[in-house]
């Protein structure tokens, strides 16, 4: 039998920010916004943890808003590159605050710092965005009043969390039975539409991993949102560091930093993201990730660091 952590409570989604329970987003200063993200065990990965994935699409939603509210351009605006920086235990039930500081602007660009922090105050991630001023239209355009306006707190369902993993199993193997369709691959996996490879590389064990993009993944202008695309590579390198821990040991993506060199279509067809080990060691495993588009287009950039502990 398949093993399957919920797919018969699937939900239909409308947009990435109710997809990953983001709301109550706020303008709360001159150059600062915030928002919250109620998390739940439907953005668990296989091992049933809440890593840097499932925190991806608020981190880059709230880092192109102060640049969008403020900057003088008034223009859309899309992220070129985000670098996130993870730490520490994050509850699978947690309601996390992101808050997002404009550093710089001119008039195309902008460099946007974001925090994430626990409801304890613990600050589980943080790093920055490089803001882009774009020219073409967007799908939605909102003025700057409602730019300022508070959107509801969202609430999210939850799902069975994955079974526990045997810690005599070295990761590979759990990847390897997660390919095979014998292991659940995990709620944000699902939620993604993705599936994965094993892949042997001469520096240690790569990944693919296959995403079917859906309508709700689009952003303003009616492609990808950045914050999926992140999702999907940061699932990608975590797989990528199950691969390479040996048996028993707990890893986190630490480090992540991706450009956006193009976005994809969001109409039913095919993302792969390619992740090559670079160097495995016994306390960091660095890799990088491309994503490509069914046809082979080049989407983005990603390179990362797997903490082993």
């Amino acid at each position: 039998m398949v093993a399957d952590s919920d797919t018969s409570t699937r939900h239909t989604h409308t947009d990435p920010v109710s997809a990953f329970g983001i709301g109550s987003v706020a303008l709360t200063g001159p150059r600062t916004v915030a928002a919250e993200q109620q998390l739940s065990s439907r953005f668990a990965d296989h091992r049933g943890r809440i890593d840097l994935p499932a925190l991806a699409v608020l981190f880059d939603h709230i880092g192109g808003l102060p640049f969008y509210s403020y900057g003088p351009s008034g223009s859309p605006c899309v992220q070129a590159r985000l670098a996130m920086s993870m730490q520490g235990h994050i509850d699978v039930s947690d309601r996390v605050t992101g808050t997002a500081e404009l550093l710089m602007h001119d008039h195309g660009f902008g460099s946007t710092r974001i925090e994430i922090a626990t409801s304890t105050g613990h600050v589980c991630s943080a790093g920055t965005a490089r803001n882009v001023a774009v020219g073409r239209s967007a799908a939605t355009n909102p003025t700057r009043d409602d730019r300022g306006a508070t959107a509801p707190a969202i609430g999210v369902d939850s799902v069975p969390l994955p079974p526990a993993i045997d810690p005599g199993l070295p990761g590979r193997a759990v990847v390897e039975q997660i390919a095979e369709g014998v292991r659940a691959a995990g709620p944000i996996t699902e939620l993604l539409n993705g599936r994965v490879e094993v892949v042997d590389h001469a520096h240690g064990v790569g990944i693919r991993f296959t995403a079917r993009t859906e309508p709700w993944m689009g952003n303003v202008f009616g492609t990808m949102h950045g914050g999926v695309i992140a999702a999907i590579v940061a699932q990608a390198c975590s797989f990528a560091g199950h691969a390479n821990a040996a048996a028993g040991r707990d890893y986190q993506v630490g480090d992540l930093a991706i450009s956006f060199l193009r976005s994809p279509a969001v109409h039913g067809g095919e993302v792969v993201v390619d992740v090559e080990p670079v160097k495995i060691g016994r306390r960091i495993a660095s890799v990088e990730a491309t994503m490509r588009a069914h046809d082979g287009m080049l989407l983005s950039r990603c390179a990362a660091d797997i903490q082993y502990r």
